[in-house]
């Protein structure tokens, strides 16, 4: 069956073997607390790159044994991921975990030629997985983090990582919604010409595996009696797993709204590159910054399909 709780990706982290995680520029605290209960909980072992003073005080004061790490002094934020690069180019790690870096010095590093991190002609984009307290399940969306303003070859990207990320939470056909901020579609809105284009190629089968269908508003993409109030039919049912949004900034609000107001845990990546990444936010909690590493070292793993009995429709 799906999973249903970010809590059940640490259970299956435990049954796969500990995963070697690099964190860049690592003197944050939320994130070494992070480390530390991943530690305790047997599914990952941990490289720590940053200024290693403050990395040693920050263990000190919250507990942790600072030998439980390997610990590589970088003072510096920018050659502190150059650092983590470069372990990871070595093939001497499985996970990058984003430290106190900024993102566009992570991505800057990241997308350096000479690690060959990055795949070839690959959208870079970030996936985040909610649960959300009023919904019935776990909810998919992109991009809230790195895409201003995509363009139709970057949003069938986004809509084919959603549709890879719910199959590998055990969504053997999600429903995906392509948003715009009416289900109608109206050929002098740029959004909705888009989402139309994606829902068809999902008809013709150049989408697979998935039920697509936009311009969706997004009422009309999770409640059902909003379909039914409107007059709309479509194969979401009201019921989605997965949201792919229209711009950067409406995504955005969309993840800080649902943190801050409703109180959603996350689970948060970065796709498009050869090693898997975690994306918390620098004020995530430590569970959601957990929970993301968690889904990291699930994704590093080639086994990850054996553990999960994918949900049959």
């Amino acid at each position: 069956m799906a999973i249903s709780k970010l809590s059940e990706l640490i259970g299956l982290a435990q049954k796969i073997p500990k995963k070697r995680v690099v964190v860049a520029y690592a003197q944050d605290e939320t994130t070494l607390l992070a480390t530390k209960k991943a530690l305790e909980l047997g599914i990952a072992e941990f490289t720590l790159v940053g200024d290693e003073k403050i990395i040693t005080k920050m263990l000190i004061e919250n507990d942790v044994n600072p030998n439980q790490y390997n610990i590589i002094n970088e003072p510096d934020e920018l050659e502190a991921g150059h650092t983590s690069m470069r372990i990871l180019s070595a093939g001497e790690g499985d996970v990058l975990m984003k430290g106190l870096i900024s993102t566009d010095k992570l991505l800057g590093t990241m997308l350096d030629k000479e690690y060959g991190l990055a795949i070839p002609d690959a959208t870079l984009t970030s996936i985040s997985i909610a649960e959300i307290p009023n919904y019935h399940k776990l909810l998919i969306f992109a991009d809230a983090a790195f895409i201003p303003r995509p363009n139709i070859n970057q949003k069938i990207a986004m809509t084919n990582y959603v549709i890879e990320t719910a199959r590998k939470i055990g969504i053997k056909r999600p429903k995906v919604a392509i948003i715009s901020f009416s289900e109608k579609l109206n050929p002098k809105i740029p959004t909705a010409v888009d989402a139309a284009f994606i829902s068809k190629m999902a008809d013709r089968k150049q989408i697979k595996n998935a039920d697509v269908d936009g311009p969706l508003s997004i009422d009309c993409s999770i409640d059902a009696d909003s379909l039914k109030y409107k007059g709309v039919s479509s194969c979401v049912q009201g019921d989605a797993d997965c949201l792919v949004f229209p711009f950067l900034e409406v995504a955005n609000v969309f993840y800080k709204s649902l943190t801050y107001f409703a109180q959603a845990d996350m689970a948060t990546a970065i796709v498009g590159t050869r090693i898997p990444t975690t994306l918390s936010s620098r004020s995530d909690s430590v569970r959601n910054k957990l929970y993301s590493l968690a889904f990291a070292c699930l994704r590093a793993d080639q086994e990850l399909q054996n553990n999960i009995e994918i949900e049959e429709i």
